[in-house]
Formats: C-alpha cells, structure tokens, sequence
C-alpha cells in the first residue's frame, strides 16, 4: 500500500498543500476549522509526517522537551501525559526527564535537553534554580510551581478557592479541629497552599488547627497523619499528592473509618482518590487542563509571540464522602 502523502491529506479537506502543511503545525494563522478539519484527514488516512524531511525545511527538530519532579507521582505522571498527548496532536516528539525531586538533577537535565537541540521546554522548576534557566537558549515555559524572578512565562494554580471551600466545607459539617497535612514549603506550590490554609481558618477564626510540614514522598504524609491523630483532629486537609496518599495509608493501617470517625479531603483528583471504599474528596487542580495550557503557550513562544502574562488556573473543591458526613457532638 502506497504511503499516504501530505497532498493526499490536502485533496481529502478541500485545502492546499501548504495550508494542510500549516494546519498541522499548529500555525494559528490558519482558522481553528480549517485545522481540526484537516488533522481529521489525516487521522482518517493514518498521515504520518516525515520528521527529519519536516525538521530539514524548517530548520527544527520538532521534538520538545519535557522536566518533571517524578514520575511515581500520579499529579505529575497525569501532566506528562496531558502535555505528550496535545505535543502529538501538534506533530511534536516529547523527551521526558525526571528530576526526583533533585534540583542538580534539573539543571543536568536542561543541559541535555539543550545539546538534543529540542524546540522548546517545560519545566517544573525549584526553588533556587532561576540560573540554570538563563543557559537555556530555547522558548521555555514552566508549570506548577513558580520562580518570579526567572521572567519566564508560567502556568499555575490558585490554591485559595479550593482551599477556602475545603475548610468552609468542614465547618459547615461541623468540624472543628481541623489538621492541614502540608507539601515542602521549599516550593511555591507548598508555601501559597499553606498561606490559603491559615487565611482561610484565620478569616473564619478557626483556632482549633494543627499543621504538619510535610515532605516530597508519602511516607512522611504517614508519618505527619499519625501525629495529627494524635493531636485529636477531627478532619485533615492534605496539601498535595503525596501526602494525600500517605494519609490514606496512615488510615487504612489505623483502621480509621473516613466519612464517619475522620473527614478527609485529598488533593488532586486521581483513581486512588476515586476508588476507596469512602471516595475521597478532594482539592483539583485539573492537571489535564494545566498540560494542555502549558503546550499552547509554548507552541505561541515557539511562534515568536511575546510571552503573555503568567495564567493562573483556579483549584476547585470535589466533594464525596470522605468527609461529607455532620459530626455529632
């Protein structure tokens, strides 16, 4: 069977070559019509550009790359997928590297990435790192956590709406003493969820809250549930992903009953959460949407459009039973 070309996919949309050439890079001078319609054709004729043919034209090696902190993480191994599927909807390669939480281990991997002359980059960055950015030649945003003084374009969340209906949430149930299980404050995600934790109780004089510093692996969100059992909350918050996973090991092996003897509230929405006998609720970040507006911002840079302002996504409260229960005094 005869290899299916580009003027094949032209002829099926009704388009020229060039446009149908355009179309599937991505260019935004063509109508987003004109471009689902002509990548439908070519999904329909199984299309497969010839990269290093395309890479020769255009002086790119249409491979991107990718830095996350972990792949065991189910919040980040969701955004690595989120950002290789849109990179493949765009006729891009995605190289992936994890960090392991090791900011040294950042800085090797921008410079592989940089010697592999991929197009452009995203990064979850560390705090401390602004200077290995400024070896990086190529576009490059950064996602989840931030590094103001960087200067590079940036998608985040707002951990303040979620986490103001958390807490606004476990009081309207009657929860009381309420215990906020923290990320490592040694990144901007863990120290502005942390702030929204004691705004949040602090504006509705919530005085009866215990908080753990907690760490990147869950055994210290075990570790840190435990002591705030023993502190007597009746509710806990968790601060990220890991920790929510430690929490609920911590009460699996303590027999704890959620929705009846604790209210627990998740955060980032994953299966784990989804599929406990009391589904957890949870704090989302909608890491799906997060991979998707970080691969568009970097196909704008990657175009030669000027860095916008940084986008900020709101988290958003998914309540389920784990603690949509009343507490009885």
């Amino acid at each position: 069977m005869a290899r299916t070309t580009l003027r094949d996919v032209a002829a099926a949309a009704g388009v020229s070559v060039s446009t149908a050439s355009r179309a599937l890079a991505g260019n935004p001078a063509i109508s987003p019509g004109t471009r689902e319609r002509v990548r439908a054709c070519a999904e329909q004729l199984n299309y497969r550009p010839n990269a290093q043919a395309r890479a020769l034209r255009s002086s790119r090696t249409n491979i991107i790359g990718l830095t996350v902190p972990s792949l065991v993480n189910p919040f980040f191994a969701g955004m690595a997928h989120a950002i290789q599927q849109e990179a493949d909807r765009h006729g891009l390669s995605t190289i992936i590297s994890s960090t392991s939480e090791d900011p040294a281990r950042l800085s090797t991997s921008l410079e592989v990435l940089t010697s592999q002359q991929v197009d452009g980059l995203i990064a979850v960055p560390y705090n401390g790192t602004e200077q290995a950015f400024t070896r990086v030649p190529m576009p490059t945003v950064l996602v989840d956590r931030e590094l103001p003084t960087a200067g590079l374009p940036t998608v985040a969340t707002d951990p303040a709406p979620g986490i103001t209906a958390a807490v606004d949430h476990l009081l309207d149930n009657g929860h009381r003493r309420i215990g906020y299980l923290s990320g490592p404050v040694t990144t901007s995600t863990g120290v502005r969820r942390l702030a929204a934790f004691e705004e949040a109780c602090d504006s509705r004089g919530v005085r009866e809250r215990s908080i753990h510093h907690g760490g990147f692996d869950h055994s210290i969100g075990f570790a840190g549930t435990l002591e705030l059992l023993d502190r007597g909350v009746e509710a806990i918050i968790a601060g990220d992903t890991m920790m929510s996973i430690g929490a609920l090991e911590a009460c699996h092996a303590q027999r704890i009953a959620l929705g009846r003897d604790l209210a627990l509230i998740g955060f980032d929405d994953n299966a784990t959460m989804r599929l406990q006998a009391a589904p957890v609720s949870v704090i989302d970040q909608d890491v799906a949407e997060m991979g998707r507006r970080a691969l568009h911002l970097l196909l704008d840079l990657m175009s030669g459009h000027s860095p916008p302002e940084p986008i900020t996504i709101p988290t958003t409260l998914i309540i389920r039973p784990s603690s949509d229960f009343t507490r009885r005094r």
